[in-house]
């Protein structure tokens, strides 16, 4: 039985305490703290949080660090971005479906309901043999009309070590038919004069014919002739390395054919000098004619890119390779486009049937809880959820993010043709319930306007679907707001590693990170990074920049992305219950063709991730009193900070009375700001809980001369800030 097989074990995620106690809500068991406190403390006990860093191909690192927590805790929120929402999305619906049965038979690419059926999608993407090795890199399917883009891209991750093709043969293939079939003759035609054309050229000009050459010419003609053929040589080997080789076949060629035996010394230095000038010629000659013919077949992609709705792979749309395709390096398995791979096996981890998707309610409300919209719980509140899923996406339009499901408030609409093959038609028919009163859809003129669903009705994968999108390769998701579209894309372009979606100053329980990180040498199996949860000043990450112009804009980019989330990551009460796992040279990321072995050691690096955290936060450590734990040092840590945080406000209240007890405590509140209040008294009004404000303010001065009027000793060196910030 391999490692992921003893991961399938339903059984294993059977957790002896009382089912409908786990199924609490945490406002619900936030009552029960008052009249059963060790239930509560089971409770607590038995809950985390876990937030995703985006990554691609690097989910795959996931489901096993899940399911090893899994053996302990229940998740009640959890959130993440890009790759990381797709195993988010997939841990909310494994959580959902713990106990459940399977709706529908397992079978083909199916999976079991819960934590199971998350290590049997892992089984699935290693288990394959031949063609279906590659199911990965298969759920990437372009729209077919351009196939031939996506092609090349498929072409340029080739490699003899993992795919067994050569990229250069690869992407020779693939750009020779990208093109129209003229220009691909007149591309061939090029090809043909290029290779012969050296060769060639002692049937134009004879070589004797430069016999009695003068040395004072032949030399210096030579010698710079050689020297800029050695330049163009070194730069282009620089970025093609030992294929540059190919470049010299016409040379080897024209040289073979300069007779040795009929030419004086002066002569052959004069000929050779010309040949090499003539094929550096025909070179760049080539390339230029290569560069504008894919230029001008390109163009039309460029400039019309939101006519292919700014992307290659749409998502739910399928395509099955051709012969050239193949050739190319794209992979034959037959497997189901990504978002429809993904809708589907959402539902079988939540163990309900793909008549109907899993929805943000069925999450909120928990499994066994029938959906009666009049119910007054049918959408509850965050406090009363009882799993809560929260996803980053990015609008591009408006430039920032937003956290999904969007609020109550937020009102958007969709037109359900600009939605086709970007999401599975079962989604948009469950969605399209309400239309827009005489509203079209700008690009659909006949089409009229939906209104997406509510927060509680909105289908999961919509929101994985939204928060994905790699920009460029695959397409963002439009939605309208008033009419005027809106483009969502990737989350982890705003917030690539979301920690702070569930942190609070005083948490019941730890919020978990999974994090990546690129390394430059080959991981050791077990080999993650924990931090100590101390108050010690963090030790800072440290990246190699690297040589190139790429390498240095690479790491600004990754710098102005994740900086906020790298230096929060690294807090006490934060760091030390965030796992970072590298991914060494050909792992993770956008590398598409990782063969099964690379994905099996990704996943079980996760699973390693997922043991030390659990290990961490429940275990009884030689350096911990009898019955504490790791968790309560968290506890302590974050206790400590809180307190650092009131004690400012204190301060602050008793320094500024004057200008906030009396006077902004009776303000007179005009009818500008009747939408803050939902109550019965509604503005113009003198502030109606003035009593109660003075009264806290009192207390913050109370405090501010008593409990909190000096610094604790032992506070953390580190001194985060707290700042009111807008919601995602």
């Amino acid at each position: 039985m391999s490692s992921i097989d003893d991961y399938e074990r339903p059984d294993r995620y059977h957790i002896a305490v009382d089912r409908g106690l786990l199924r609490m809500s945490p406002a619900a068991a936030d009552e029960l703290a008052k009249h059963d406190p060790e239930a509560y403390l089971e409770y607590v006990g038995r809950s985390c949080d876990l937030t995703m860093r985006g990554g691609t191909t690097s989910g795959v690192i996931y489901p096993l660090a899940v399911c090893a927590l899994a053996e302990h805790y229940v998740f009640r929120n959890v959130g993440g971005a890009s790759a990381g929402a797709i195993g988010a999305a997939a841990t909310a619906a494994a959580e959902y479906g713990r106990h459940a049965e399977p709706a529908e038979p397992v079978t083909g690419d199916a999976v079991r309901p819960g934590f199971a059926g998350l290590a049997g999608m892992i089984q699935w993407l290693v288990s394959g043999t031949g063609a279906d090795r590659w199911r990965l890199p298969a759920l990437f399917q372009p729209k077919p009309a351009l196939h031939k883009a996506y092609r090349l891209f498929t072409a340029l991750l080739q490699s003899p070590a993992t795919t067994g093709r050569r990229r250069f043969t690869a992407v020779f293939t693939a750009l020779l038919f990208a093109v129209k079939p003229l220009a691909t003759f007149a591309l061939l035609a090029m090809f043909a004069l290029w290779l012969v054309g050296p060769y060639s050229l002692r049937w134009v000009v004879p070589p004797s014919s430069w016999n009695g050459s003068l040395w004072i010419v032949a030399i210096p003609l030579a010698v710079l002739v050689v020297a800029a053929a050695a330049w163009a040589y070194q730069v282009t080997a620089a970025r093609f390395g030992k294929m540059t080789l190919f470049f010299l076949v016409p040379l080897a060629l024209g040289f073979g054919g300069i007779p040795l035996y009929d030419m004086d010394a002066s002569g052959w230095f004069v000929a050779g000098a010309v040949l090499i000038l003539f094929w550096l010629v025909l070179t760049f000659g080539m390339v230029a004619a290569f560069a504008v013919i894919y230029g001008v077949a390109s163009w039309p992609l460029v400039m019309q890119y939101r006519k292919h709705r700014f992307g290659v792979v749409p998502g739910a749309m399928e395509y099955s390779p051709g012969t050239l395709d193949r050739m190319s390096g794209m992979p034959s398995a037959k497997v189901p486009p990504l978002v429809t791979w993904l809708a589907d096996r959402i539902d079988d981890l939540a163990g309900i049937d793909h008549r109907r998707a899993l929805t943000f309610g069925d999450l909120w409300r928990g499994p066994g809880k029938p959906r009666v919209p009049d119910d007054p719980e049918y959408c509850p509140d965050v406090p009363h959820r009882v799993i809560n899923l929260a996803l980053m996406t990015t609008d591009l339009n408006a430039g920032r993010p937003h956290q999904l499901p969007f609020p109550a408030a937020e009102r958007w609409q969709f037109c359900p043709e600009c939605l086709r093959g970007l999401v599975p038609d079962r989604i948009i028919t469950q969605m399209s319930t309400v239309a827009v009163d005489g509203t079209p859809c700008p690009e659909h003129k006949s089409v009229t306007l939906q209104w997406l669903p509510q927060p509680c009705d909105m289908p999961v994968v919509l929101a994985a679907r939204m928060s994905l999108p790699l920009p460029g390769l695959i397409s963002p998701i439009p939605l309208y707001r008033n009419g005027t579209p809106h483009w969502f894309s990737d989350g982890g372009i705003t917030s690539n590693f979301p920690i702070h979606f569930f942190d609070s100053l005083l948490p019941r329980w730890p919020t978990f990170g999974l994090n990546l990180t690129s390394a430059d040498h080959t991981v050791k199996p077990g080999q993650i990074h924990l931090p100590d949860q101390d108050a010690s000043q963090p030790r800072e990450p440290y990246n190699e920049i690297g040589d190139t112009a790429l390498s240095f804009a690479g790491r600004i980019l990754n710098t102005f992305l994740d900086w906020r989330d790298t230096m929060q990551s690294a807090l006490p009460g934060f760091r030390g219950r965030i796992a970072t796992i590298p991914q060494g040279p050909g792992e993770g990321g956008t590398n598409l063709f990782m063969s099964p072995e690379v994905i099996e050691r990704l996943a079980l690096r996760g699973r390693d991730a997922g043991n030390a955290l659990r290990q961490r936060f429940t275990a009884q450590y030689p350096d911990e009193e009898d019955g504490f734990t790791r968790t309560d040092r968290y506890r302590w840590i974050r206790l400590r900070l809180a307190l650092r945080e009131w004690r400012e406000v204190a301060l602050q209240a008793d320094a500024r009375s004057p200008l906030y007890k009396e006077r902004t405590a009776h303000y007179p509140i005009p009818a500008a700001m009747r939408d803050w209040f939902v109550g019965p008294v509604f503005p113009p009004v003198v502030e109606p809980h003035a009593e109660d404000i003075v009264c806290a303010y009192d207390h913050f001065i109370e405090m501010a001369g008593t409990c909190l009027a000096d610094e604790f000793d032992g506070a953390a060196p580190v001194d985060p800030v707290m700042r009111l910030t807008p919601q995602e």
